[in-house]
């Protein structure tokens, strides 16, 4: 009798053992939802990759907006998104995202939130020029049917520019 007051003894510590605690229920459903976003955010990349706008168009929740890393821009809706992108496609062949790296966002209390931080390094070429080491920083967040609604990019604006233009000008 007293091995199986002990074997009970045991066997309900090893279940309690392996029983989640809400916070990390909640970890676990946040990072999913994170990862879901992040795919989102490859795919766009990917679409972007291979200048298909209708599918980069898709990620996208109608009341979007952009805000661009150059100093005094104004918010892009989401038209001016896909027509911000159409130039760069206009401009630049062979764009590519490369060593992504992508992070999740947090609330305050540092759980994710669902939004994903991401550094890329850009790469495309001008004409008959490779530009390479385009450095970015790009905050996504996302509403309730994983549509992005918002993106926050950080990068060198004003050195792309002067790389431009030394470009062209040779």
């Amino acid at each position: 009798m007293k091995k199986l007051h002990l074997l009970l003894l045991l066997t309900g510590t090893l279940i309690s053992c392996n029983q989640k605690t809400q916070k990390e229920q909640q970890m676990e459903a946040a990072m999913a939802l994170y990862d879901q976003n992040a795919k989102t955010v490859h795919a766009l990349f990917d679409s972007l990759e291979n200048e298909d706008l209708e599918t980069a168009s898709s990620f996208f929740a109608e009341d979007a907006k952009f805000n661009p890393p150059a100093y005094g821009g104004k918010d892009l809706n989401k038209k001016e998104i896909l027509d911000n992108y159409n130039g760069f496609l206009q401009l630049f062949n062979n764009i590519k995202a490369n060593d992504r790296d992508f992070y999740p966002t947090v609330d305050e209390h540092f759980m994710p939130d669902g939004g994903v931080r991401i550094y890329a390094n850009w790469s495309a070429d001008l004409g008959d020029n490779s530009m390479k080491g385009i450095k970015a920083y790009e905050v996504f967040k996302f509403n309730e049917n994983n549509k992005i609604i918002e993106v926050d990019e950080y990068m060198d604006v004003s050195g792309l520019f002067n790389k431009i233009s030394e470009l062209s000008t040779e």
